[in-house]
């Protein structure tokens, strides 16, 4: 079976795993994870500390959610039916900062989108129901909970609904405007080193990896 490629989206170090999934009448069969792959695009999946899994009904947006502190990149993928992935870079220190990409994740092109830490991510669900599912490089800590406004007006993120089903934490998050003097003290002002070492692995993004093209 052929390994998933990776490639570099629009975002700094927010990279598209794309694996190669084989149908038949039976159905299909996926590999939606390769190590040597992620590896060869800088992405340690040892890391992998908990996996979690949420199913929603069609007009459900959950997010836009992220951690207020650098930590916890995750893998994401739609397991069951079709969701509007979005990912917005809230880190000081990059290039692509206040800036969000999109992405269409489902069960037959089996797409993935790996969230570094630092940004914040948010779903649509297209079809009547859907299950995302997530691998994070570290244990939830609610303390570290951070929301940012599905529909902030400078963000100017288009979704394909402008009613959607929200929970209570999602209706009142703050806009980035709201959260921009909290950034630097969250996630720093300058890209932090990568530490190199494989005692304590992380899904962050070393540098020098070089994520395969794939056009």
């Amino acid at each position: 079976m052929p390994e998933p490629t990776v490639r570099q989206t629009d975002l700094e170090d927010v990279l598209l795993i794309q694996p190669a999934p084989v149908s038949d009448e039976r159905g299909f069969f996926v590999r939606t994870m390769s190590a040597e792959p992620l590896l060869d695009a800088g992405i340690d999946v040892r890391a992998t500390v908990q996996e979690n899994q949420s199913r929603s009904r069609r007009g459900t947006l959950r997010g836009l959610h992220m951690r207020t502190a650098l930590s916890e990149a995750k893998l994401v993928r739609c397991a069951r039916g079709a969701v509007l992935e979005v990912v917005v870079d809230l880190r000081p220190w990059s290039p692509t900062f206040g800036r969000w990409a999109s992405f269409e994740l489902d069960d037959v092109a089996h797409l993935q989108v790996f969230v570094p830490a630092g940004c914040a991510h948010g779903y649509y669900v297209h079809s009547d129901w859907a299950d995302v599912c997530y691998k994070h490089d570290a244990v939830y800590v609610p303390e570290l909970e951070g929301a940012l406004a599905w529909n902030d007006p400078e963000l100017g993120i288009r979704w394909p609904a402008t009613d959607p089903v929200l929970s209570q934490r999602d209706r009142t998050a703050p806009t980035l405007a709201a959260l921009r003097p909290k950034l630097a003290d969250w996630y720093g002002t300058f890209r932090p080193e990568a530490s190199g070492g494989s005692d304590h692995p992380s899904f962050q993004v070393r540098q020098g990896g070089s994520p395969a093209s794939q056009s």
